[in-house]
């Protein structure tokens, strides 16, 4: 499993197109996999916060603005740097009053937790109907 993580990591970090198509790939196969309106409005939600999150940081050459931080703060990794008066599309940046989160991380994390939350009670509705 942590072989898994490093991958993810080191797609995300020095290919990030990859890293979406994986992302993509995996919301497919969730909708393939559970059929439910519910489910698919997540995975509509996470497939948006994706977009958003790759057009920030499309539009600022392959980084991810935060706004909010001093310049001279340096970020733990080069994906992320601090916000400039240059920056395209700063609403979008993660953004320090967001506890550093930019919107389509929100809008992703509404969506995963809607799909963990209908998942969760399907599987408790079988293992009531089991017992």
């Amino acid at each position: 499993m942590k072989l898994f993580f490093a991958v993810h990591h080191l797609a995300w970090t020095l290919h990030p197109t990859i890293w979406l198509c994986e992302a993509c790939a995996i919301l497919w196969l969730v909708l393939r996999t559970v059929r439910s309106r519910w489910v698919r409005i997540g995975v509509l939600f996470m497939l948006c916060g994706l977009m958003l999150n790759g057009v920030v940081t499309g539009a600022n050459a392959g980084t991810m603005p935060v706004v909010g931080i001093p310049p001279t703060l340096h970020p733990a990794s080069p994906m992320w740097r601090a916000a400039t008066t240059t920056t395209q599309l700063a609403f979008l940046a993660d953004q320090g009053r967001l506890g550093l989160f930019s919107i389509g991380d929100l809008i992703m994390i509404f969506g995963g937790l809607l799909i963990v939350a209908i998942c969760a009670r399907r599987t408790f509705k079988t293992k009531i109907k089991t017992s």
